[in-house]
């Protein structure tokens, strides 16, 4: 699988491959103004300027590989934001974009490292992208089905690491999440032997749900009903000599 870095100072490096689909997936919604993407490492999560919109990625994977030491890893928690503004008097759009880094774990003063991203994620990362630019600046409406998800095709080893997090040091790791289409993404789906993930409600409901299953199958109703007419009869053969001893 072809990997690409987030960013790269070379012209026509790696910020074009991002920059090139990004203009693609545009064209295909056959936009009248013009729309470009950059890079911004001064991006703040929930901190977009007066008349710019935000979305924010969570939880896409990555992979990295340490600059001192070459050691390679791979994080389910890259998380890409997006600040958009549309200009009507200039008839042209911009999107700004930071990418969040990570250090390796194993280097005692490691320097933080791009991620590497798939060509796939790249582009389902720019679809939900486009379709949020038509529902903040074109109001068309978008349905969450509509977001592609975002295809976890590695396995990722080991808890994150929230002090070698460009993400966590800043605060943003920890920050709760929107529900879909307010701003803020999470469609994270995990193949081969890495968990399933979606949105935090739906995850919540289908372990509430698991859990009241279990529960019923696993309680034990037949024993419980055989105690209840055992009791039953006991009494009513109590109260049978009572009512006959009574009579005499």
């Amino acid at each position: 699988m072809t990997l690409v870095t987030a960013s790269s100072p070379a012209p026509g490096g790696t910020m074009g491959i991002w920059q090139d689909i990004f203009a693609a997936k545009i064209a295909d919604r056959h936009l009248k103004e013009s729309w470009v993407l950059q890079e911004d490492d001064t991006l703040q999560i929930h901190a977009p300027r007066s008349g710019w919109k935000e979305f924010v990625q969570y939880r896409a994977l990555a992979r990295f590989q340490c600059s001192q030491c070459f050691h390679e890893w791979s994080s389910a928690r890259v998380h890409v934001v997006f600040h958009m503004c549309r200009s009507r008097s200039r008839g042209r759009g911009k999107v700004k974009m930071r990418v969040f880094r990570q250090a390796c774990r194993r280097c005692p003063d490691p320097q933080l490292e791009e991620p590497e991203f798939s060509q796939e994620t790249m582009e389902r990362l720019l679809h939900n992208l486009v379709l949020n630019i038509l529902k903040d600046f074109y109001h068309m409406p978008i349905q969450p089905s509509d977001l592609m998800e975002v295809v976890v095709d590695a396995v990722v080893a080991g808890p994150h690491d929230s002090t070698r997090c460009e993400g966590c040091q800043l605060g943003f790791c920890s920050q709760s999440r929107p529900a879909l289409l307010s701003g803020s993404l999470d469609p994270l789906v995990v193949t081969g032997k890495a968990r399933t993930h979606r949105s935090p409600k739906c995850q919540g409901t289908r372990h509430c749900a698991t859990l009241t299953h279990h529960s019923f199958n696993s309680f034990p109703w037949q024993r419980c009903c055989f105690f209840v007419v055992s009791l039953l009869c006991v009494l009513a053969v109590l109260l049978f000599i009572i009512f006959y001893f009574t009579r005499q």
